[in-house]
């Protein structure tokens, strides 16, 4: 279905830690029991890619797992999978009704606890794997760690992916504050293993962590240089871990990033279930990760022309979009669809995005930044671009398409506006015919 039937606000009043506690209560979640078989993901960047990695190879693995994400590109039931399947209408509609009875029942209880979007969905994600026995939980958290509701679950194993300005005002004024807020995610006595870009935090992250008793783990100590050729048609990766030795595997996942994203999953991985090792060192991790995608995160739809979209909502997420377009392109010319949501940092993403483009069509998201504005931002960085500007994201695409010399089509700009390009291709393209 295409909206969650719970008419909620995205953010719940205040710090919701005990308001989420009571309401699991009033559901009948044991989080205790779910946090001890659960592993929460968190990060900037690459959270998503992270989280579908694990599920994949715990599923590999034998194990049933479930996968809770967020947000979803074009139906909420995205957000919940269970052995590789979405939720169906029915299933989630049952299980929304319980969620929203309980929410009624504790704000007429507590008059002003208004939960938001993101817990009622978390909420509804731990009742399904709960009935459904789900042996193991793979749970992408909200914002940050601190706060996030995925902390009551006190997973034994987490990873951090990232670190990245994002989401400021809420999680801090510097890199440091946002990645310490991420770091509670991981509960004293628990495990987190912390992608390459935390590097610079390092001694502020091991401080802290040793006053909370959290044990970490950082990839960068236990790989090499890794290497990948990258192309539309497979990316072909080898990483070389300290201990076990190399692994050569081809993913579905494009762009230079997602090497750091499987150094992060593969460790996460070893941490939950070290029984496996060395064993699983290739036999079931490249199969297994062979067919795993991640919609909208560096994404190509063939066609003439091609579309290649990205979701990065960051400075540090747009730089790496733009170099994998280069790569994935050979540098060939292309095309930029470009829509930004305003909350994010605008001006430093266009400084990243500007040079990269010649050509570009601008439009504008529910709640964006205007067309207008965004054109002209993007011309004072690039007086020589050639930019045009459409109402919506079909009508960019359309723009785009008509274009003579059929350059190939790049999205990116964040979340949102990869969903509302993607929707609108997928609408205005033929698919291309099976072999």
């Amino acid at each position: 279905m295409k909206m969650s039937t719970l008419d909620l606000p995205r953010f719940g009043a205040g710090i919701g830690l005990a308001r989420t506690s009571a309401i699991a209560r009033r559901l009948g979640l044991d989080l205790a029991a779910i946090g001890r078989r659960a592993m929460v993901i968190t990060g900037s960047n690459g959270k998503g890619s992270v989280s579908r990695m694990l599920a994949s190879l715990f599923t590999a693995a034998g194990e049933r797992t479930g996968l809770f994400t967020s947000p979803h590109l074009h139906a909420f039931n995205e957000r919940f999978v269970l052995r590789g399947e979405m939720i169906d209408d029915g299933s989630l509609t049952v299980l929304e009704a319980r969620v929203g009875e309980a929410i009624e029942a504790h704000i007429h209880q507590q008059g002003w606890d208004q939960p938001g979007a993101f817990e009622a969905g978390f909420l509804t994600a731990l009742l399904w794997f709960q009935e459904a026995g789900a042996e193991r939980l793979v749970i992408e958290a909200g914002i940050g760690g601190r706060y996030d509701p995925t902390r009551l679950l006190m997973a034994p194993h987490a990873a951090l992916v990232s670190l990245d300005f994002e989401h400021m005002p809420l999680l801090g004024s510097s890199l440091r504050e946002v990645a310490l807020d991420k770091l509670d995610i991981a509960p004293p006595g628990g495990r987190i293993i912390l992608g390459r870009s935390l590097a610079s935090e390092r001694p502020a992250i091991e401080t802290v962590a040793g006053l909370k008793q959290v044990a970490l783990g950082w990839v960068a100590d236990q790989y090499r240089p890794s290497r990948s050729s990258d192309a539309l048609s497979g990316h072909v990766v080898r990483l070389d871990h300290a201990v076990r030795g190399p692994l050569d595997l081809t993913m579905a996942m494009h762009g230079r990033f997602q090497l750091d994203n499987l150094e992060v999953a593969l460790e996460a991985f070893a941490d939950a279930r070290p029984d496996l090792f060395p064993g699983a060192w290739p036999d079931l991790i490249a199969p297994a990760l062979a067919g795993c995608s991640n919609p909208a995160r560096m994404e190509y739809l063939p066609g003439e022309p091609g579309l290649l979209v990205d979701a990065g909502h960051t400075p540090a997420g747009i730089a790496a979009a733009v170099a994998g377009v280069e790569t994935l392109l050979n540098r060939r010319k292309a095309v930029l669809l470009l829509g930004m949501s305003a909350d994010k940092p605008v001006a430093a993403m266009l400084d990243v995005l500007a040079p990269a483009f010649e050509r570009v069509i601008v439009s504008t998201l529910p709640g964006g930044v205007p067309a207008a504005d965004l054109a002209a931002a993007y011309k004072a960085r690039n007086a020589t671009a050639h930019v045009l500007i459409a109402n919506k994201a079909s009508a960019a695409v359309a723009l785009a398409l008509a274009m003579p010399e059929r350059r190939e089509v790049v999205a990116l700009g964040g979340l949102f506006w990869a969903a509302a390009v993607r929707e609108a291709w997928l609408g205005a393209t033929p698919a291309p015919c099976a072999e």
